[in-house]
């Protein structure tokens, strides 16, 4: 399982248990061990007299014949002052009376005192009763929905505020209770009442519809911080009466009027208006809220709205009736509708299947049943054993009940486990075809295969009316385009869009395994932050689930989940399931695109190693012996292949033509150009009529339609005859080598004006040819920057002097062959940082 969902499992466990164990605690200490005894009338002091104001109907004051106006003289022979701590006093001794208990009231009617016998009773608080089955209704409901959806912030919003809800069915004191007691009570009332009206206008922010004021830290702030405090100011006033008077009652003097009011008349208008505020934003949520959500939580919405109006009747009838004992009886009454509410939510998760609650309430449910059979089994058959088995030692029984417990518990486990797995059947079969589908051998090298294969296990697992497998590029998906039904009756439809998934989204499915995401509004505030037009189309489209499949670290494809079956959510057990498919496919997948790259790479080898072998065909690399001329050349890509250019070729009319080029740019694309300039080359030597400003000019306007906008070719030309008179362009490449001996004026660099070929935009090229003869033992050298701009580890070039250096130091051996292998060699040791494609022709005439 999540280790987060784990988490809240506990916390949810924690809660419940120590809301239930304080809530019912409280009712049983309050109802049954301190319950107070009460005589059922009202006193009050006038002109130093103690008068009994009211008489319950009914009760045992008025069966014992007191009668409101008698003035209450003693009681039980005791004398108590005629003040308000003399009434409380009297108050508590009545308390501490045992139920059934009878006491002497002598009263003082028209001048004669009577004595009156008043049994005591031990009534049962009817207030706190309706609140406690409010509670505990609400409990259920909130627990039962929080299990079927604990990643839904809904869920557990609604959770908290049910138990609260209970929580606050076990503030009511009695007036016979210890003073620790007292304490505790005092501090579960102020935990409810800070907690339950910010917690009443949250939960409606958030449902049915997400108001943006809930991510409004401020306003939250605000709102629990102002309960919080008239909590504590409650509470300190509460500790205050306890420790010093023994009851929750304000003394009498100038500050009673101070304490009343933080007591009740600052709180009341304070919780009406907590109450309409949440209220409020239900109504205006529900009317924001799709068609399909709208009509399931219209009968809440009913009922809410009545129960807010009967707050409101209380409240009003509080302060004209407040001090009337039979209203304060009565109370009750208003307190009977409150358990409409969570039903009427629970009507709803049913009825519309907001939340899958069905199968966690049967199984929990069945589990309570067998539990409780099987406690009433053994109990029953253990009074059956002792009172048939009368002589059994009491040793020996206790043996007896231990060693029928072992069994009993075994056979409880058995039956629960059972349950439990025909609970699962379902779950397992659907979890068996999910997981079928990524664990087919054939699937793992096939990405395709395997998400046709997810397609198809998913559809059948979970039947969705929303399946869509969409490919994640650049962190984002594109929703495919819906259509859903506006306000006013008209189709809206909604175009295919992107939806970017934040990076922090992606970091946690990849640190924390957080695979399956709720679309939810309450679940997915950041497809909000995107605006409201994306909003409403994940809503169009029904989206309830995207489910991230990782490859490695990096998202690869995300699968969009409407509702299953007849509209129901997914609950905890299928999210599950769902993020133990993601993790499963992601590792498949990543086996898959692995080797997607390896046979990609392996493909691209192969396309290199033909396109190495077309480009070293159309290279020249070997030359027909030339009489009078000594011949070297050689052409070295950086990569398979390169954008260099080296052509020697013999034209119609006896002259020779060799021709050096570098395209922009490396690799293929680099190569392919050069192969459109190299056939272009050969088209151009055939014409005699064509001389080399015409070659270049043709080559210029053909190349600007070939290559892209910032693509350009540079090239040098060398014509030649059998004589050695020569010919020399340039069209952007660096310029020739002309070696006539060792000293250093016998080194020339050639090098005529001219512009690259294809440069967009077009102009004159102004191609210089310069003639001249190549004298005996004389070398014309051609090369590419490849050689002069190799770099070493400090940063420092080759250069064009040190490569002529090289040539001047190699052509003494009349060797043009070996010079151009000792200047590969020696750039080659020489370059550590600019790999480029090298390329080098030497044209040495032999002695006359």
């Amino acid at each position: 399982m999540n280790p987060y969902l784990k988490r809240i499992r506990w916390r949810l466990l924690w809660i419940s248990l120590a809301c239930v164990l304080l809530s019912t605690g409280s009712f049983a200490l309050n109802q049954w061990m301190y319950a107070a005894s009460d005589d059922q009338c009202s006193w009050v002091v006038e002109n130093g007299k103690i008068i009994i104001r009211e008489i319950l109907p009914d009760g045992v004051a008025e069966e014992a014949g007191l009668l409101e106006g008698d003035e209450l003289v003693k009681i039980q022979g005791r004398t108590f002052p005629a003040t308000l701590e003399g009434t409380l006093k009297a108050q508590r001794f009545i308390n501490e009376k045992p139920a059934n208990a009878y006491l002497i009231y002598t009263v003082k009617r028209q001048g004669r005192q009577i004595l009156i016998p008043v049994r005591l009773v031990k009534p049962i608080n009817l207030v706190q009763l309706a609140l406690l089955l409010n509670g505990l209704v609400a409990w259920a409901i909130g627990l039962l929905v929080v299990l079927s959806a604990p990643e839904r912030k809904s869920s557990r919003h609604f959770f908290y505020l049910a138990a609260t809800a209970l929580l606050l069915s076990g503030i009511i004191a009695s007036g016979n209770a210890p003073t620790a007691i007292r304490v505790g009570i005092a501090l579960m009332a102020t935990v409810s009442v800070a907690l339950l009206p910010p917690l009443w206008v949250h939960f409606f922010l958030r449902f049915p519809h997400p108001f943006a004021l809930r991510r409004n830290r401020r306003f939250l702030r605000a709102l629990y911080g102002t309960f919080a405090a008239m909590a504590l100011i409650q509470l300190s006033v509460r500790l205050w009466f306890i420790l010093n008077d023994g009851a929750v009652r304000p003394p009498v003097g100038g500050p009673e009027t101070i304490l009343r009011t933080l007591l009740g008349a600052i709180p009341a208008p304070l919780y009406a208006a907590a109450a309409l505020t949440g209220l409020g934003f239900f109504v205006a949520g529900a009317f924001r809220a799709s068609e399909r959500l709208r009509r399931a939580v219209l009968p809440s919405l009913i009922v809410a709205a009545a129960l807010c109006l009967d707050l409101v009747a209380w409240s009003v009838l509080q302060g004209r009736y407040g001090t009337s004992l039979l209203f304060q009886r009565q109370t009750f009454i208003f307190m009977l509708p409150a358990p409409l509410l969570p039903l009427s939510f629970a009507y709803a998760i049913f009825r519309h299947g907001l939340f899958d609650v069905r199968k966690v309430l049967l199984r929990w449910v069945s589990y309570m049943a067998i539990l409780a059979l099987t406690v009433a089994l053994y109990l029953g058959g253990l009074a059956w054993a002792f009172s048939h088995l009368a002589s059994i030692p009491s040793g020996w029984a206790g043996a007896l009940i231990g060693l029928l417990a072992l069994p009993l518990g075994w056979a409880l486990r058995l039956l629960l486990r059972g349950i439990r797995r025909r609970f699962r059947r379902d779950f397992s079969s659907t979890r068996e075809i999910a997981l079928g589908a990524v664990r087919e051998p054939r699937k793992r090298f096939s990405e395709e295969a395997l998400l046709k294969s997810l397609r198809r296990a998913l559809s059948e697992a979970f039947q969705p009316q929303l399946l869509e497998i969409l490919p994640i590029e650049d962190r984002q998906i594109l929703l495919p385009a819906a259509e859903s039904e506006g306000r006013d009756d008209r189709r809206v439809r909604f175009p295919p869009q992107p939806l970017h998934l934040p990076a922090g989204l992606l970091r946690l499915a990849r640190e924390n395994r957080e695979l399956v995401l709720g679309l939810g509004s309450e679940e997915a505030d950041w497809i909000r932050e995107q605006g409201e037009h994306l909003r409403a189309h994940v809503d169009a489209l029904e989206a309830q689930l995207l489910l991230l499949i990782l490859a490695g670290d990096q998202a690869h494809t995300a699968v969009l989940l409407g509702g299953k079956y007849a509209e129901l959510n997914y609950g905890r057990e299928d999210r599950e399931l769902l993020r133990e498919v993601a993790l499963a496919a992601g590792q498949v997948l990543e086996t898959a695109v692995m080797h997607g790259r390896l046979l990609a790479q392996e493909r691209l080898s192969q396309e290199l190693e033909t396109a190495r072998r077309i480009q070293e065909s159309l290279i020249t690399s070997q030359l027909p012996p030339i009489p009078g001329f000594h011949v070297a050349l050689r052409l070295e890509p950086a990569l398979e292949t390169g954008g260099d250019l080296l052509f020697v070729k013999r034209r119609p009319s006896g002259a020779w033509l060799a021709a050096v080029g570098d395209v922009c740019g490396k690799g293929l694309a680099a190569a392919l150009y050069m192969a459109q300039a190299t056939a272009l080359l050969e088209q151009a030597v055939q014409r005699e009529d064509q001389g080399l400003e015409e070659i270049l000019c043709s080559l210029d306007r053909t190349l600007r339609q070939l290559l892209g906008q910032r693509g350009f070719l540079t090239l040098i030309l060398l014509e030649w005859d059998e004589r050695g008179n020569y010919r020399l362009a340039r069209a952007g490449h660096p310029g020739a080598l002309l070696l006539k001996g060792l000293p250093e004026d016998c080194f020339t660099e050639v090098i005529p004006k001219g512009r690259g070929l294809g440069l967009r935009p077009a102009g004159p090229g102004d191609w210089e040819v310069i003639e001249g003869t190549l004298p005996p033992k004389g070398w014309m050298v051609l090369y590419s920057d490849g050689l002069s701009e190799a770099m070493n580890r400090q940063g420092e070039l080759y250069g064009t002097d040190r490569l002529c250096g090289q040539l001047r130091r190699l052509w003494g051996t009349g060797s043009p062959r070996a010079a151009c292998e000792a200047v590969f060699q020696d750039v080659s040791a020489f370059d550590t940082q600019n790999r480029d494609d090298r390329t080098l022709f030497i044209l040495g005439r032999e002695h006359a």
